[in-house]
């Protein structure tokens, strides 16, 4: 093969495929049906001329050009098509409901050991009072004392907006975290984180029951603790899962078992995240608002809790129920 002369004559289809690939990558709907041909055929071109090349030809940059675009195109020709927006937001809507109910038992034993520290705080305050100094940590003092006042003091809207992006950033880190170490702590640690936050709750709790004013502290966590704590309770879900793949991975490797388990895991990070930035708005401009009235936090509670139910039990069941013919690509 002259190579000089194979070079003169295709590289001008092979640039021309370069730049529709460049094209495509953007979105397909780039391409005009006649450009959209024109790739197809320069697409069979290239395959001849790498097979051509890897017989013929020792240029192992040329094998490895050829082989490159051969493969970019191929990507583009049977890439999988973008879902719309709304059919990607149901889908992953739907995922996230289907994972909850896939692990359920994670989630139910995550939110026992929630409940189970927010108990104990509530016991051990009762039962043996000088532990206070143990349970409720002395940066959080401020805080309890600002709680036992029962008053809040009226927020700007700037300050309103303010408080809604520290908690979009500082409530989703706390339920990253609860998950993340799982794997390296076997799932000890998100028990503790999730332990941890129920001791504060529970402490603060038993706090205000001894001023007389645990309503007020329920009906002004209620509207976004709600969503918030069910966030922190699928991070935990999501922490637990890859513990228990480690601790008892069965007949498979302990790699394999985290690998399976991982998927279910992001995914419920992944919603903890998206629950707690949408408790941080309700939590800075709703909940501790002096001027929103009581009946009114409780209403938005109640729908909250009845709402969350509704979507964790049934969205995305007419999925799991149709035939395996009758499913979107991807779904078991």
């Amino acid at each position: 093969m002259n190579e000089a002369q194979f070079l003169a004559s295709r590289e001008a289809g092979w640039s021309m495929l370069q730049r529709l690939c460049d094209r495509a990558d953007v979105s397909p709907a780039n391409l005009t049906t006649g450009e959209l041909r024109e790739l197809v055929r320069l697409y069979r071109q290239v395959s001849r001329d790498l097979a051509l090349a890897r017989t013929h030809s020792v240029n192992v940059d040329l094998i490895a050009h050829l082989n490159s675009l051969c493969a970019r195109a191929y990507s583009q020709l049977y890439r999988t098509p973008r879902k719309p927006f709304g059919a990607a937001l149901g889908a992953a809507l739907a995922s996230a409901a289907q994972t909850v109910r896939r692990r359920a038992w994670f989630v139910a034993a995550s939110a026992t050991i929630f409940v189970a520290g927010v108990l104990f705080a509530a016991w051990a305050l009762r039962s043996v009072p000088e532990a206070r100094v143990h349970l409720i940590p002395p940066m959080m003092e401020p805080v309890f004392a600002q709680w036992k006042s029962g008053q809040f003091e009226e927020r700007s809207a700037s300050e309103a907006i303010a408080m809604s992006g520290f908690y979009s950033s500082n409530n989703p880190f706390v339920a990253i975290l609860s998950g993340a170490i799982a794997a390296a702590t076997f799932g000890v640690g998100t028990a503790e984180r999730l332990f941890s936050n129920g001791l504060i709750l529970g402490s603060l709790a038993s706090e205000m029951a001894g001023v007389g004013k645990l309503g007020h502290l329920l009906v002004s966590i209620a509207p976004h603790g709600v969503t918030e704590i069910s966030g922190l309770v699928l991070s935990g879900a999501g922490g637990l899962a890859l513990g228990w793949a480690l601790i008892a991975p069965g007949r498979r490797s302990r790699g394999d078992a985290l690998r399976e388990a991982g998927h279910d895991a992001i995914v419920l990070l992944a919603t903890s995240v998206v629950l707690m930035f949408i408790a941080a708005p309700i939590e800075g401009f709703f909940s501790f608002n002096p001027s929103v009235p009581g009946w009114a936090k409780v209403a938005l509670a109640l729908a909250s809790a009845a709402g969350w139910a509704v979507f964790w039990t049934g969205y995305g069941r007419e999925i799991e129920e149709a035939p395996l013919s009758q499913r979107p690509p991807g779904r078991a």
